[in-house]
């Protein structure tokens, strides 16, 4: 018996061994995925050798001889270093997804075939001008070249799906901009959350929800009869990654306002934060071609930067460029729709969803005069209407200009990449369709400027802001604003421009933008400390971008302190000017408090609706706690009326219970950085159990919801309210007086593969508010690859 045991033990000695060397010879072999960073490699298709020259955090310096071996060898670092990013983003946007991930995206993928974003990219391709095509030709070109050539693993990512991707394409480019437009264009999916509300609340109630500016009375009519579900069934098809969240801030002082007597442009794209970032930072030289700034993988064109002219940035402008319409089926024949002029037969066509491990799936996509059926997208097209158990009355349609056959913001994009002045780039913006964006650029010879670019439609009536009847024609386009008349400014006296997505343009402005704005808190604050400068330097830009005060909390506090006795709470608030540091408790008792408002003040309103509470801004939850529409009265308990001050003193000891129960009972021990935390994680490798964490980048922050420093939580979350989601990835500070000494800084890092050293290396810089150049390479200390043609 003891020899048996013996050998037993040998036999798991000898197989733990054969494991520990598997697992280490497994490693090895993934980090062969790494991308080579010296010496030589052949990219086919190359006129000539070009040199990338890797900085110290992996940033590359591309020197070609032509515009388009430049272009190779971009698509081939991307590549190198974003592979899996790429696919995610084509595969997403071709509605593709299923076939790598199962049944769990179907519904993505049906919402993405029925909007056609795939096919608008490749009638891009065929529309692109010979400039255009050669650059997205080349880009491709590169990145095939490397999965053609590159001898090791692909990224952990397709090993862990076992997935082999297929050669890049010139439309796998230009689908990123369909994507970023459905980010960044909301207003269809706030039609939607309105109509689910709509059967529950009054027009003026639903209004309070979104009243983003304090000022606006602008009270929607009643909308048209709507199933509730439909509105619902569209919005469970949405890809999380494409819920809107949009902010930023973007300004420009010129040289009367800046001590180098030329302009400085500072632009911080927020987006929700992930690993890896949207960003990715670059230089590419070559004859008559100079780019540095921030790239995205899968995009042979620089988005935010400087071409040795001209910088530029973007902010999102809120516009409503999109409608939800009501479509009024025939009810002699289900094939057909209502309109103005009679009965009208759907568009339709059928596509087929490839799914893994599971049967295809073969969808019917129909479409209106206003644009694809979406509430076709949950459940299947062709069972869709019979889910109630009879023949549905109506369907919803998008009309939307990122959905326009005839989009040439791609050609606005590669024109801007190539501008001259500041005048030259303002009249590339014509071309600049979708998503509505306000563009501020900056040239070296003094001027600066900001357009608001993008088609607007003007509407024969309403505003958009519930879904509309489609039958009737009384809601429908009749043209776009003209460019000359979307605002926008040159070299205005005031030698200033700003947005932080606050409104930009004034109640006498003719035409209707839209109604969704952002609060001026962030514009205000961004003003105010403009103004307090004589001679803006980069030092004093920089630092604006990660200043922390909420000029929000104080409007708040000074409607609800008073509601509360005296007590730590109360005191440790009142002397309190909003900063949000992470060192200090308030942010986090202020948080605590903000957390729990709504839900004592609307959970009992909203109980019947089934619906989750809408994100309320500080300015909303004053007015209501002010009294306004009578929301402080529980409606539970018809036997007593509840006072506001009953709702915000329950709230506030509702956040002082949860609080101390994680942070202990000494309040002025609490720390906001303690739990307001970027977490940047991948979307496959962020997922695997135990490791997933492991894998997480995470870094305390400042900031809130409101502050210059961009530091969105979510509150409603309860497994991490306070988390840091969204915000700059991305920050850049342009000196017009020496373009080399522009400042930049995204996170957390360049590369997305977790065995690089430059996965996570810009976190704590990003965190810290330390910035990089992307200055001319020197050989020196860097890392050179030299790509050669193929023999």
């Amino acid at each position: 018996m003891r020899r048996w045991l013996k050998r037993i033990g040998i036999a798991a000695g000898v197989l733990l061994l054969l494991l520990v060397f598997a697992g280490a010879g497994g490693l090895l072999w993934l980090r062969t995925s790494l991308p080579q960073t010296e010496g030589t490699a052949t990219l086919p298709g190359l006129a000539a050798d070009v040199s990338v020259i890797r900085d110290a955090h992996g940033i590359p310096t591309i020197r070609a001889a032509s515009e388009a071996d430049a272009y190779r060898a971009l698509g081939y670092v991307h590549a190198q270093d974003r592979l899996w990013q790429m696919e995610q983003m084509r595969r997403l946007g071709a509605g593709r997804l299923s076939e790598l991930t199962g049944s769990a995206t179907l519904e993505y993928d049906r919402l993405m075939r029925t909007l056609g974003v795939y096919r608008l990219a490749e009638r891009g391709v065929e529309q692109a001008s010979p400039g255009l095509w050669q650059a997205l030709e080349s880009y491709a070109e590169g990145v095939n070249a490397w999965l053609e050539t590159h001898g090791g693993a692909l990224p952990p990512e397709f090993v862990l799906l076992r997935h082999k991707p297929e050669p890049w394409r010139p439309a796998d480019s230009l689908v990123w901009g369909k994507l970023m437009a459905m980010q960044l264009t909301g207003n269809w999916h706030a039609e939607l959350k309105r109509a689910q509300l709509s059967p529950h609340f009054t027009p003026e109630q639903i209004d309070q929800f979104w009243r983003a500016d304090p000022d606006a009375r602008r009270v929607p009519a009643a909308m048209a009869p709507l199933p509730p579900e439909l509105a619902a069934r569209a919005l469970a098809a949405l890809p999380p990654a494409l819920t809107p969240r949009l902010a930023s801030n973007i300004w420009a002082l010129d040289g009367r306002h800046t001590a180098s007597g030329k302009p400085l442009l500072a632009n911080d794209p927020h987006l929700g934060l992930s690993n890896p970032s949207l960003w990715y930072l670059a230089r590419i030289e070559a004859p008559g071609l100079l780019q540095a700034g921030a790239t995205v993988p899968g995009v042979p064109m620089l988005l935010i930067g400087h071409n040795g002219r001209v910088a530029w940035g973007f902010t999102t402008t809120h516009g409503d460029t999109s409608d939800i319409f009501i479509e009024k089926i025939d009810p002699a024949d289900p094939t057909r729709y209502l309109s103005p002029e009679g009965s009208l037969p759907f568009e339709t066509r059928e596509e087929v969803i490839a799914v893994r491990g599971g049967e295809d799936v073969t969808v019917t996509i129909r479409a209106s005069r206003h644009g694809p059926i979406i509430s076709d997208t949950h459940g299947g097209s062709r069972q869709a209407l019979a889910t109630y158990g009879k023949p549905e009355k109506f369907v919803l349609s998008l009309s939307a200009t990122l959905l326009a056959p005839e989009d040439r913001s791609a050609e606005a994009l590669f024109r801007m990449n190539r501008a001259e002045s500041a005048a030259d780039f303002r009249d590339m913006l014509r071309d600049f369709h979708a998503p509505q964006q306000n563009v501020a650029f900056a040239d070296i010879a003094g001027s600066i400027g900001m357009v608001t670019a993008g088609k607007v439609p003007i509407r024969l009536s309403g505003d958009g802001f519930l879904p509309a009847p489609g039958w009737t024609g009384e809601n429908d386009w009749t043209g776009f604003v003209p460019f000359e008349a979307l605002p926008q400014h040159l070299n205005p006296p005031s030698g200033r421009v700003l947005n932080a997505n606050n409104a930009v343009a004034g109640p006498d402005y003719p035409h209707f933008l839209g109604r969704d704005f952002d609060t001026p808190h962030r514009a205000r604050r961004i003003a105010g400390q403009l103004n307090a400068q004589d001679k803006a330097s980069m030092p004093a830009m920089t630092a604006l971008q990660h200043d922390a005060l909420d000029l929000a909390a104080p409007e708040l506090l000074e409607v609800i302190l008073p509601m509360v006795p005296d007590g730590p709470a109360r005191r440790l608030l009142s002397g309190w000017d909003g900063l949000m540091d992470r060192d200090r408790p308030e942010p986090l008792l202020y948080h605590g408090w903000l957390r729990h408002l709504p839900r004592r003040l609307l959970a009992d309103d909203f109980a019947p609706t089934g619906q989750d509470l809408p994100f309320l801004k500080n300015h909303q939850l004053a007015g209501m706690l002010r009294g306004g529409g009578g929301w402080c009265d529980d409606i539970a308990t018809a036997d007593q009326q509840e006072s506001c001050t009953d709702v915000v003193r329950a709230a506030l000891d509702d956040a002082i219970a949860e609080l101390s129960a994680d942070h202990g009972r000494d309040m002025a021990k609490w720390r906001w950085g303690d739990v307001h935390r970027a977490r940047f994680s991948g979307m496959v490798l962020g997922r695997i159990p135990l490791l997933g964490p492991l894998l997480d980048v995470v870094v305390e922050t400042d900031g809130s919801n409101s502050t210059v420093n961009r530091g969105t939580s979510i509150l409603s979350n309860d497994e991490a309210p306070y988390r840091h989601v969204h915000g700059a990835g991305l920050r850049a500070v342009f000196d017009l007086a020496d373009l080399d000494a522009s400042l930049f800084i995204q996170a957390p890092g360049q590369s997305a593969n977790p065995f690089s050293p430059h996965y996570d290396d810009l976190a704590a810089d990003w965190s810290k508010g330390r910035y990089l150049r992307i200055s001319p390479a020197q050989a020196a200390g860097m890392r050179e690859l030299r790509l050669t043609p193929a023999p």
